[in-house]
């Protein structure tokens, strides 16, 4: 009996079983304290305004039509019926919302969370509750999964151990967005797969095509894991047109007729789609930053103690973390790649290493190349990089089974000395995480915290002022989250400069990218303007004249 067999009858010690148990209590416990405790931060607000019921067009009809009227001032507060359920709405609103101004998200996530928050609520705290639901059936699709490409439960058990304290799951965990429902569908769509090819049946190619229908109705980026199933069935079954292949070939159409109603929103909405996503196209000084920034972020699926920026922009690997720490996570994850290429191609399966390196690889590599060769940021960003981190995360999963049951006895002790000081690492992390008002993929973040913060520590008398910007309004409705219900709050159009009421002591900008607004506001000799945030175009002004 060879190693992979004897790993695969081999049944998990009972040390192991209290091992995993007690760090899936621990998982929960850092997934479910603290959920309203961190900023709600622009993508989230996007989520709440979905489940609203109202449209954006709704949205900015409120902002703006103030100015339009003459109407001036309006209290910050008015804006928070657009991030809580309107009982008049429905989920056919939320629906609506996503056709006409957010249509990249397919809709399966904000039906879920809109009939969710209407039984446990609509406050941040209540929205994330359904993502910390979502996260512990991370913990039964891995091992389903670990039983059909390993072939051993003893493989599932450990998979469960790590996947209960990586910071990656735990903070997708809190993430009021669909990416944790997004990594659960990917890991059973898979399961599903390697279960239709070793079954055969009707069934069990049907509940793939279900699946993987899912997962296109959960992240558009499912298509990628869809191909990367095909290319593996292609390989495994040495390029001829087998049962298997066409099974998975009607399975696939199948889903796709499934997906085709939100594929013809699509199509009828690119340019809206296009819009949104345009960020994406910027680009890191060099291809030697995007690769290392790349790299580092690998690293934060084990370990991440929130020293990364959390600026979307991103341009190079200095502004991304700081040296002392980039360089040895770069190290770290190249290692990490060698060695799991090595020992996956002279210890496991040619067909499970295939299905592993596709899995992750196709997608990864896909995004990373095409960014290289065009320009874009896609590739670092880290929502993107969901299947790559899944299939790293189950390698070393398979790296560390073997080693810990197979291996001799010195390299037992080696093994169980890094089984520990993975599993401090990702607890180390969850701390942190647990501590933390903020976490470096909630962009801007720690900008919109600051920001609230010292809006509400002014006197009592605090105006907000706006143009007229979809990023600015995102911004204001991200604020209104923290910020007390004093503020006032005035809106302007086409950057024409506002007459200031003389009641406010404490005025506040929020002006988009380029600052045309406050350049004119720097002008005026009257008044000194004060930058205090420059990456979110946050402006100061003091009233008091100039001398």
């Amino acid at each position: 009996m060879d190693k992979l067999q004897l790993l695969a009858k081999s049944n998990p010690p009972n040390w192991l079983k209290i091992l995993v148990i007690s760090l899936i209590g621990l998982g929960i416990f850092f997934r479910f304290t603290h959920l309203g405790q961190k900023v709600y931060w622009y993508d989230e607000t996007a989520t709440s305004l979905a489940i609203s019921g109202h449209s954006l067009a709704e949205v900015k009809q409120e902002f703006f039509s103030n100015w339009d009227n003459n109407e001036g001032l309006i209290p910050v507060i008015t804006l928070n019926k657009y991030q809580r359920i309107n009982p008049d709405r429905n989920v056919a609103d939320t629906v609506r919302y996503l056709i006409t101004s957010d249509p990249q998200h397919p809709p399966l996530y904000y039906v879920i969370v809109r009939l969710w928050a209407q039984v446990f609520g609509d406050l941040p705290a209540g929205v994330r509750s359904l993502s910390a639901v979502i996260s512990l059936l991370v913990f039964p699709s891995v091992y389903w999964l670990c039983l059909e490409l390993f072939e051993s439960s003893l493989v599932g058990w450990v998979a469960m151990a790590v996947m209960g304290v990586s910071p990656l799951q735990v903070f997708f965990a809190q993430d009021a967005r669909e990416y944790g429902l997004w990594m659960v569908t990917i890991l059973v769509s898979s399961a599903a797969l390697l279960r239709a090819m070793r079954r055969g049946s009707y069934l069990s190619w049907a509940v793939y095509a279900f699946a993987l229908a899912l997962g296109l109705y959960t992240h558009l980026l499912t298509v990628m894991v869809a191909i990367a199933h095909g290319i593996y069935i292609l390989i495994s079954q040495r390029f001829r047109f087998h049962k298997t292949l066409r099974n998975y070939l009607l399975s696939s159409i199948a889903a796709c007729l499934i997906f085709s109603p939100w594929l013809i929103v699509l199509i009828t909405q690119v340019h809206t789609a296009t819009n949104l996503l345009s960020w994406i196209t910027f680009k890191t000084d060099s291809p030697f930053d995007l690769i290392g920034i790349w790299l580092s972020r690998i690293s934060r699926i084990f370990f991440d103690f929130n020293l990364a920026s959390d600026d979307a922009w991103v341009n190079n690997l200095t502004s991304e973390t700081p040296l002392l720490y980039s360089i040895p996570t770069i190290i770290f994850s190249l290692f990490l790649i060698i060695y799991i290429i090595i020992f996956l191609t002279k210890y496991l399966s040619t067909t499970a290493s295939l299905f592993i390196a596709l899995l992750g690889g196709f997608p990864g590599l896909t995004l990373l190349f095409y960014d290289l060769a065009f320009g874009g940021i896609r590739s670092i960003h880290f929502r993107y990089q969901i299947p790559l981190y899944l299939s790293i995360q189950i390698a070393v999963i398979y790296i560390l089974a073997f080693h810990l049951f197979l291996a001799k006895s010195w390299q037992k002790n080696f093994w169980q000395f890094i089984l520990v000081g993975l599993l401090v690492f990702g607890l180390v992390s969850d701390v942190r995480f647990f501590q933390a008002e903020t976490w470096w993929p909630q962009i801007g973040g720690k900008n919109l915290l600051a920001m609230s913060k010292r809006i509400n520590q002014s006197n009592n008398n605090v105006l907000l002022v706006s143009n007229k910007n979809d990023y600015n309004l995102g911004v204001i409705l991200t604020l209104s989250h923290s910020l007390e219900p004093k503020i006032s709050l005035l809106p302007i159009q086409n950057n024409q400069l506002p007459i200031m009421p003389q009641d406010y002591k404490s005025i506040f900008f929020v002006d988009d990218m380029e600052n045309s607004l406050a350049h004119q506001l720097q002008q005026d000799k009257t008044n000194s303007l004060k930058l205090v945030y420059p990456l979110e175009g946050f402006w100061q002004l003091d009233k008091n004249q100039k001398t």
